[in-house]
């Protein structure tokens, strides 16, 4: 092959892998610029590439809020209203030591 085809194609590959752990490993907004950038570019796409589905994908993703561990998106909210112990102390059981039986 043609050897500066050959470092073409490692340069590509090189740049594709550090791209994909830049957006793996990246913070939250990092992601979500890049989708929305990358969802414009194929917006601007000619449309016989069809990329306007894409498109559409990438934009709603980038714009879908997610949770803290990326899950369902309530982070807890809920738990934390739930209703208070029997003994008003929060999540603590408490037993006197005089109920606990020693074992023979």
């Amino acid at each position: 092959m043609n050897p500066v085809l050959d470092d073409i194609l490692v340069a590509a590959a090189l740049l594709a892998s550090a791209a994909y752990a830049l957006f793996a490993l990246g913070p939250r907004a990092l992601k979500r610029r890049m989708l929305s950038s990358v969802a414009g570019w194929a917006l601007r796409a000619p449309a016989w590439l069809g990329l306007r589905s894409l498109a559409a994908r990438l934009g709603a993703a980038s714009t879908k809020a997610s949770g803290a561990c990326g899950g369902c998106d309530n982070c807890g909210s809920e738990g934390a209203a739930a209703e208070p112990s029997a003994s008003g102390r929060g999540a603590d059981i408490r037993i006197p030591p005089a109920s606990i039986g020693r074992r023979r």
